[in-house]
């Protein structure tokens, strides 16, 4: 987002009161990676900032509250964010940068294919958290618990461990967690982020 609009004096008085909506929203909706450029904090929160300046600008009062106008307004921006770096990282080179390559010799493919790996495990990753952010905001009763327990094991717990923080049975964790699979393929929304983590739908 490029922002460069000066603001009035009111909307700077929001973006001044309201400057601690960009840490809350990062802690709530994003998974910060200090390991990879754009997604450390510091750089989200720059993201966050200039969100916050243009919910300023654009907020029209009479409607909702601003604090909600402007969390949506960050969140949809950071997540926006986030798909771009993913996108990014999907691209990036995977020579090694310590040995370049010669006529009589190839790049030492056993390093490429070691950095391919990571960004992608760093992809899938971002993905996996917009997914399960997406259902937690909007799904309910069993799909919603399903929602929580994939997002356990994701964690290490099993599906006992699950079971008993939940005061329920083992299969019925594995209940939830087929529904909460459906409608992931169901959704228009989750459905495509599946599809850009290698997942087609009703696979």
């Amino acid at each position: 987002m490029k922002f460069d609009h000066p603001l009035t004096r009111e909307q700077q008085h929001l973006v001044e009161q309201n400057i601690s909506l960009i840490h809350w929203t990062i802690w709530k909706y994003i998974d910060v990676k200090e390991e990879i450029c754009g997604l450390a904090y510091d750089d989200l929160h720059q993201e966050g900032a200039l969100a916050l300046c243009y919910a300023a600008a654009t907020y029209l009062p009479g409607g909702a509250q601003f604090k909600t106008y402007a969390i949506t307004v960050i969140r949809n921006h950071l997540l926006d964010h986030c798909r771009r770096i993913a996108a990014q990282l999907k691209n990036v080179p995977t020579c090694s940068l310590d040995t370049p390559p010669c006529e009589d010799r190839p790049p030492p493919v056993r390093e490429a294919e070691v950095a391919q790996d990571d960004s992608e495990q760093w992809v899938s990753a971002i993905y996996v958290a917009q997914l399960l952010e997406h259902g937690k905001r909007h799904y309910s009763g069993v799909a919603k618990l399903g929602v929580e327990a994939l997002e356990l094991k994701i964690k290490g717990y099993s599906g006992a461990d699950i079971a008993r923080l939940y005061h329920t049975k083992p299969n019925h964790v594995g209940a939830w967690i087929a529904r909460a699979a459906e409608k992931f393929r169901q959704d228009a929304i989750s459905a495509d982020l599946l599809s850009q983590m290698g997942f087609e739908k009703g696979a």
